[in-house]
């Protein structure tokens, strides 16, 4: 297994591309997570347990304890498929559900390329509260750059996601606006950094998070 904190290259020139990720069993990646609203961090990690033609199925873990952890599934684009809803300390599983994506959480369409953009509605359902929220998205590609984390130092083509979201049967209806720019690096199969911010309705802002890679382990066997 090969451990990314000791051995990543530097990288000299920004990509121009990126193929579709691959992916192996046991790929881990663990993350430093900083809440820039608390100034509170954390750790969070990301392995894939199985694969499919179609899916990627990770555990996914956190020292934070309001984390929903759990199975997370993925396309083998790295969009999200269903992933375990945030409960109350004692909810059991099934009294949180999940959440489901329709189409597939729309955050990459590989092959990557600067200027790249896509466009349209995906809706989140959790089936056991009865919960669909509706967002309407816009991506892009943008310039490819070259940044430094804790991991090493990665070409990358960042892409810019930000949606508007609003819950079905609101009236009158309540816009909460999500924007995140997530720096793929085709050397580790993933981002290597990835800012998340969500503002309300009332224009506060209720998220914002910074994920920047610790280190990025391969798996021993090709998918």
């Amino acid at each position: 297994m090969t451990d990314l904190r000791a051995t990543a290259p530097i990288a000299a020139t920004p990509a121009a591309s990126a193929p579709r990720p691959r992916v192996r069993v046991g790929d881990a990646w663990r993350f430093a997570v900083r809440n820039r609203l608390t100034g509170s961090s954390s750790e969070e990690t990301r392995r894939v347990l199985a694969l499919t033609r179609e899916r990627i199925a990770c555990e996914v873990d956190s020292t934070d304890p309001a984390f929903a952890r759990g199975r997370f599934v993925y396309t083998r684009q790295w969009n999200l498929v269903s992933r375990p809803a945030l409960g109350n300390p004692g909810d059991a599983p099934e009294d949180v559900g999940q959440w489901r994506w329709k189409p597939p959480y729309p955050q990459f369409r590989f092959p990557l390329a600067p200027g790249k953009q896509w466009r349209g509605t995906a809706r989140v359902t959790n089936g056991a509260t009865d919960t669909t929220n509706v967002h309407r998205y816009v991506a892009r590609v943008l310039d490819p750059q070259t940044i430094t984390v804790p991991a090493g130092t990665f070409a990358v083509l960042p892409v810019r996601y930000e949606a508007e979201v609003t819950t079905e049967g609101d009236d009158p209806p309540r816009v909460w606006r999500n924007a995140e720019t997530l720096h793929y690096a085709a050397a580790v199969n993933l981002f290597v950094r990835a800012e998340y911010g969500v503002t309300g309705p009332d224009g506060t802002v209720a998220r914002d998070a910074l994920h920047e890679l610790l280190a990025y382990t391969r798996g021993p066997s090709a998918a």
